[in-house]
């Protein structure tokens, strides 16, 4: 199986499922805003891609890079093709198209008082299956908390927060610091 990314663009006949699928996968509390989406597809941004398997659109995936660290942002295989392994090898293919580097992510914490809590078991479990272990830090952003899990490696605190500041630039990094809570 043949896994593709292509940049997200509007001329991509799937755009408008990539879209949908974004919003119905991911809490509100962790959509970028329209505007700003809008703002780094225009600007050209790389990271948010399409997933095709050969020809057939799966899902999305919206990574960055810092250092040497990938940090996947957003990962969501579209509904019909969940548990067919299309998620394993998404991340197999992104270990080795970025050999040697490591490779991070953000789940929902593990809180059994949640109405999700099963998919939460559920979701880390997978990430566990491909690799992943938790860094040992809690990232609490406006509305979350989430574990982060990295593959390939450690991170400690202070990479952390470099690579959020990093990411989210000065103006709006100075807006939204994320605290990062050692486990």
């Amino acid at each position: 199986m043949n896994i593709n990314l292509r940049p997200l663009s509007k001329s991509d006949e799937n755009y408008f499922d990539v879209i949908d699928l974004y919003k119905k996968a991911f809490p509100e509390a962790r959509h970028i805003p329209t505007w700003l989406l809008r703002y780094t597809l225009r600007k050209g941004k790389v990271g948010f891609n399409i997933i095709y398997a050969h020809d057939t659109w799966i899902g999305l995936i919206y990574i960055t890079e810092y250092t040497d660290i990938i940090f996947v942002q957003f990962l969501a295989i579209a509904e019909s093709y969940r548990s067919a392994g299309y998620g394993s090898k998404v991340m197999a293919s992104l270990k080795g198209t970025h050999s040697g580097k490591r490779i991070v992510l953000n789940i929902e914490e593990l809180n059994q008082q949640t109405k999700n809590y099963k998919q939460r078991v559920k979701r880390k479990a997978f990430y566990e299956k491909n690799g992943f272990i938790s860094s040992g830090y809690i990232v609490e952003e406006p509305g979350e908390r989430l574990e982060m899990l990295i593959f390939g490696g450690n991170i400690g605190k202070e990479e952390i927060e470099a690579m959020y500041k990093k990411l989210f630039g000065s103006i709006i990094g100075f807006l939204f610091r994320p605290k990062v809570i050692k486990i």
